[in-house]
């Protein structure tokens, strides 16, 4: 078995300069410093936005300098260079879009209370100028002593009321038609907007701001009914190894896969997040900790030998594994506790070799102390 393909070939990159034995010491010093200062920055004026995933971006940024500043390897300095200038790229246009997106809608927003505002305000106007008119004539009718043209004056003006009353009724219905289009256009707007901060823009899967969101909900309703649940925590293996030997492209292509097959193991009502980085958080419908090992132990198995991807024209090869801990939900449960539990078993796996599942139960003892 050869593998499974990655997908499409990694991503061109920006040709890195060699770096020359003799190039001065002090003006290279010099670049490293303001290379550090500038991503130090760009940490700094990260927009916190869930949808931006500026926590993960600091992280990787936090990585990146400490890499630059003690590695040596000519090498890999130009691979970090590559990688560094592409990541913050991409991290630059999506805060560019997510701008751009947000003032489109405050632009919309303000046109359609503008539209509101002329609108009534127009309506106002002009049935208030028809009613003075009419009101004027009314008045004037004490000075007709001719009772039968008195009656056709007083119908005339009846007749021009109904016409203005249904002039305004029509003119209300028509705005209100138009703004109920615009306003519904705005909320769909929101909505897509919402959906978009709640996910993560590499994997599309949920992000944590919506897990944490979910699993408050999974708690409230395990109250509730007394039906009890899973949280599993899913981390890759030795994931830096992977960046390091083939590249954050490559990488970022590793998540997506190993997202794909945790997507690919729940079933409708169940969830699987993006927890932040190379870590996944599944809240699974198995009423044990036993069962959801089983669920996880079997994806692991699922894993193919090697995946394919083409580099430069040539068909390279990555593996990659995970380790997860799994826990069950009990009574009095937290957001916080049952995830702490959930991290627990996952370092234990770590700790025993990785590329492994294990369960944390909550114990009698560990409950009365919570």
């Amino acid at each position: 078995m050869r593998g499974e393909t990655l997908g499409s070939s990694v991503p061109p990159s920006i040709t890195a300069l060699s770096l020359s034995p003799h190039a001065d010491r002090h003006r290279a010093e010099a670049l490293l410093a303001l290379c550090d200062h500038l991503l130090s920055l760009l940490a700094e004026h990260a927009p916190d936005t869930p949808s931006l995933e500026a926590d993960a971006f600091r992280r990787q940024l936090a990585a990146w300098r400490h890499e630059l500043q003690h590695e040596e390897d000519a090498a890999r300095v130009a691979r970090l260079r590559r990688d560094v200038a592409a990541e913050c790229g991409r991290f630059l246009d999506r805060t560019r879009a997510y701008r751009t997106d947000r003032e489109s809608e405050l632009i919309d927003l303000v046109n359609v209370l503008r539209e509101v505002v002329d609108a009534v305000r127009g309506d106002s106007l002009q049935f208030e100028h028809k009613l003075v008119r009419s009101t004027t004539a009314m008045s004037r009718m004490v000075e007709i002593e001719d009772i039968r043209e008195l009656k056709h004056a007083l119908s005339r003006e009846v007749h021009t009321l109904r016409e203005a009353v249904a002039e305004r009724q029509v003119s209300e219905a028509k705005h209100h038609a138009t703004l109920t289009g615009r306003v519904q256009s705005l909320e769909q707007s929101l909505v897509k907007a919402q959906a978009q901060a709640a996910t993560d823009a590499l994997t599309a899967l949920p992000n944590r701001g919506a897990f944490d969101l979910a699993i408050r909900a999974w708690l409230q309703r395990a109250a509730s009914d007394g039906q009890a649940f899973t949280v599993a925590m899913v981390d890759l293996d030795d994931f830096k190894r992977i960046n390091d030997s083939y590249g954050h492209p490559i990488g970022d292509r590793v998540i997506v896969a190993a997202a794909q097959l945790l997507q690919s193991g729940v079933v409708e009502g169940e969830l699987v997040s993006r927890f932040g980085g190379e870590e996944f958080a599944l809240l699974l419908r198995s009423a044990s900790a036993a069962q959801a090992r089983e669920r996880i132990i079997a994806l692991l198995q699922r894993l193919p030998a090697s995946y394919e991807f083409e580099d430069a024209g040539q068909r390279r090869f990555v593996t990659f594994t995970f380790s997860g801990g799994v826990t069950a939900s009990v009574a009095g449960d937290t957001a916080e506790s049952i995830v702490k539990r959930a991290d627990e078993a996952l370092y234990d796996a770590k700790r025993r070799g990785k590329k492994r599942v294990e369960t944390q139960p909550q114990s009698f003892l560990r409950g009365l102390m919570r």
